[in-house]
This record gives structure tokens, C-alpha cells and sequence, in this order.
């Protein structure tokens, strides 16, 4: 299951980040973070798994190029754990954005769907160059196909924070209680836990509600030569109803994953990769 979760994400990531033009940055955040963190999916077992859930999240990505400094991200979205379907919104800083053909040093709201093995991406700047408000790419079925098992394990883990903590001790990573606290109004359990994966240096703290459902995440990842990644992502809102709808056909513009893989490793070639690959 880990390997499936991880081509899982990097191809999600990958039709995402070819389509906006910003590998530099959340591409390999995203890289990153599916390397750091499969193991604490695969370790939950569905005792009580959550449907759905709204969320936040702000990251930060440092030493990915050396004229971009640090990236910062912050953005929002929903998830349909049984429908397989997320939607969010990203803001872009002005220095990503300014990577997107077309698009100018400022800031920039970029809206992303998954549903039914299809990445859609909405990139303001973008749709007078394809016609479309809407640009698509489809995952392979390699992807597609794995789909459904990480939506099953990812609402299992964020139903049962414990199950992660206990997977977490057995694969000899560190574990800390915090005690209790409030976080975004809530009563709640934190737990620290620290590793090492594959010379990277993996820290998450974990915040869980009275039914061991995680309200707050905040992860850290402190790679080579400076790169690091620092993430905090905040959870509301489970198991009420949410609609995740693919935009209309008529106004989208399909590009292939191979346009996709080509624009994504020209971005690449400027950017410190052995930062995540030792």
C-alpha cells in the first residue's frame, strides 16, 4: 500500500503542477510530503473512519531555488472520503504565480478539483491562452485505480489518530504526549512524533479531538542543503455534507499527461533536486 499511496500522489501532484507551471514549488512539496508520509496512512485501521471533511492549510517549502527563497501556499477545501472527490483553493504568492504563462508577479487564486481520476485546475491567467476557464488532465489507470483505497485510508486516519501514533512507535519513530489543549476551539490530545526518512528529518505534531479525530496537524521536514518544508493543516466540519462537482464539459480544455511530464521537467531542471534526494 505504500508504494501505491505514493505513485497515487505524485501523479495527482504531478497533473496539478504541470497544468499550473509551478514545479519549483508545489511539486515538490508534494513529492516531499507523499515520501514522508505514508507510513502513518497505512498504519490506520478504519475504526471509525470520517466521510468528510472541510479543511486549511498553509505551507511553507525553503531552499527549493535559490531566487525563490521561501514559498509559502495557503489555501482551503473540502473532501468527499467516499466519493473520491476533493476540491480546494490555493493562493499563490506573487513569485509562483509569476512562473504561470501568462501570469504577472501577483498573487494569484488557483481552484483545483479531483473526481473520477481527473485533476481540474482553474488558473485565472490561463484561460485566455486555452480558451477555458477550466484546464483537465487524467490520471493514469495505475493512479486511478489506486484512488479509492488511499480516500478509504486516509479517512480512517483522520478518524483515529492513535492508530497512527501506534504504527508511528512500532516503526521505532518517536512519540511524545503533549497533554491537552485547545485548538480552533476544540478540547483536544497532542502528540509529537519525530523520525528519520530517507535523510530527511520528519517531525509532526498532532492535535485529536474526544473521539480521536485530528483537528490540527503541523508537520515539518527538514531536508539537505537547506531545503525544508513546514506545514499546518487545520480540520472541520466531519462527516457533514459536502459537494465536490467537476466543472461542466464545455468548459474545459484537456491537455495531455505527456505535455503535463515535459513542462514539469523543464521547471525541474532549475531546481535543487538533491535537496529531497540526498
Amino acid at each position: 500500500m505504500g508504494v501505491v499511496t505514493r505513485r497515487t500522489k505524485w501523479w495527482a501532484s504531478l497533473g496539478l503542477v504541470g497544468a499550473l507551471g509551478i514545479g519549483t514549488a508545489a511539486g515538490l512539496a508534494t513529492e516531499a510530503s507523499a515520501k514522508a508520509k505514508p507510513t502513518a496512512i497505512q498504519a490506520a485501521v478504519a475504526t471509525a473512519p470520517v466521510t468528510t471533511a472541510s479543511f486549511n492549510f498553509t505551507v511553507s517549502v525553503r531552499g527549493i531555488a535559490k531566487h525563490l527563497g521561501t514559498v509559502t501556499l495557503t489555501g482551503s477545501g473540502q473532501a468527499d472520503l467516499v466519493n473520491d472527490a476533493v476540491s480546494l483553493n490555493v493562493t499563490l504568492p506573487a513569485s509562483i504565480a509569476a512562473l504561470i504563462p501568462g501570469g504577472s508577479a501577483a498573487p494569484e487564486v488557483v481552484n483545483v478539483i479531483l473526481s473520477g481520476g481527473t485533476v481540474y485546475v482553474d488558473v485565472p491567467t490561463l484561460a485566455t491562452l486555452v480558451g477555458e476557464p477550466w484546464i483537465s488532465v487524467a490520471l493514469p489507470s495505475s493512479a486511478t485505480s489506486a484512488i479509492p483505497g488511499l480516500f478509504t485510508e486516509v479517512g480512517g486516519a483522520l478518524g483515529d489518530v492513535n492508530e497512527i501514533l501506534a504504527f508511528a512507535h512500532s516503526h521505532h519513530a518517536s512519540v511524545h504526549s503533549l497533554g491537552t489543549s485547545t485548538v480552533d476551539n476544540t478540547s483536544v490530545t497532542g502528540s509529537r512524533v519525530t523520525a528519520h526518512v530517507t535523510g530527511q528529518k520528519i517531525s509532526a505534531t498532532l492535535w485529536a479531538d474526544s473521539s480521536d479525530r485530528l483537528v490540527q496537524a503541523v508537520v515539518g521536514v527538514a531536508g539537505h542543503r537547506g531545503f525544508g518544508i513546514s506545514a499546518t493543516v487545520d480540520l472541520s466540519a466531519y462527516d457533514a455534507p459536502v459537494t465536490v462537482t467537476a466543472p461542466a464539459p464545455s468548459d474545459v480544455r484537456a491537455i495531455p499527461l505527456s505535455l503535463v511530464t515535459s513542462v514539469l521537467g523543464g521547471l525541474l531542471h532549475n531546481v535543487h533536486l538533491g535537496n529531497l534526494l540526498g
